[in-house]
């Protein structure tokens, strides 16, 4: 004999069975590339310290784009969408940006153990001819130094071993007798490294040393023995 006990208990199982097709029918399983372009977009960050750590974001790009594929080819089975949109976002956004701090460090900072200079730091005394103290101590201690300015031109376009640097581009050392001869240095690059022409500004550094009778030759007082050339 039914009673409304029974009929209470079945709807309440028919309910329960209800809500655990609909779980069931939900439920999609998360690909573990998924998790893994996630993961690796995070570890990205690092990539801001060294060049060669670029291979944590190409990985997580790599496995967003496998995760991606597989939730498109089973878009009700396979879930994780959102999961691996936000690897590939990070991934991409930790090596373009590290990528770019890493290049801008290169080109603008000062290498380790070089002592950024400036032309005006190399100007004579306008009396007594006499070069600065601070250079002249530095070419005696065979110091490195790191200094900005311009090629001047020459025949060769690359491959180029020896040029001269100069403090602006108007600087002609030929057409130009008045010119201050302190504004110019002469490079020598070392070590096999051979560089083409630039207009732009280049940064040269490398051990300076000093002609003291640049006076009497008429050539420039300053060379330096670059290994450096940004």
């Amino acid at each position: 004999m039914k009673t409304e006990f029974d009929d209470a208990l079945r709807g309440i199982y028919a309910d329960h069975d209800e809500i655990q097709q609909e779980q069931t029918t939900d439920y999609r399983q998360v690909a573990a590339y998924s998790v893994g372009a996630f993961v690796f977009g995070i570890l990205s960050a690092v990539t801001f310290l060294h060049w060669a750590l670029a291979f944590l974001p190409i990985l997580g790009l790599t496995l967003g784009i496998i995760g991606l594929r597989k939730i498109f080819h089973a878009p009700d089975e396979v879930g994780g969408f959102t999961l691996t949109v936000s690897g590939i976002v990070l991934s991409s956004v930790f090596w373009i940006g590290g990528y770019g701090w890493l290049a801008y460090s290169y080109f603008y900072s000062i290498p380790t153990g070089y002592i950024p200079i400036h032309f005006l730091e190399l100007v004579a005394d306008s009396k007594t001819g006499k070069l600065p103290e601070k250079i002249l101590k530095l070419a005696e201690d065979g110091e490195k130094v790191f200094i900005t300015g311009y090629m001047y031109p020459t025949r060769k376009m690359a491959g180029i071993e020896d040029f001269t640097l100069v403090r602006t581009t108007e600087h002609c050392k030929f057409c130009s007798p008045t010119k201050n001869p302190c504004d110019m240095i002469n490079v020598h690059m070392i070590d096999g490294i051979r560089v083409s022409y630039r207009t732009r500004t280049v940064r040269v550094g490398g051990v300076i040393s000093v002609d003291p009778n640049y006076a009497l030759l008429g050539t420039a007082p300053y060379s330096i023995a670059a290994d450096v050339f940004r």
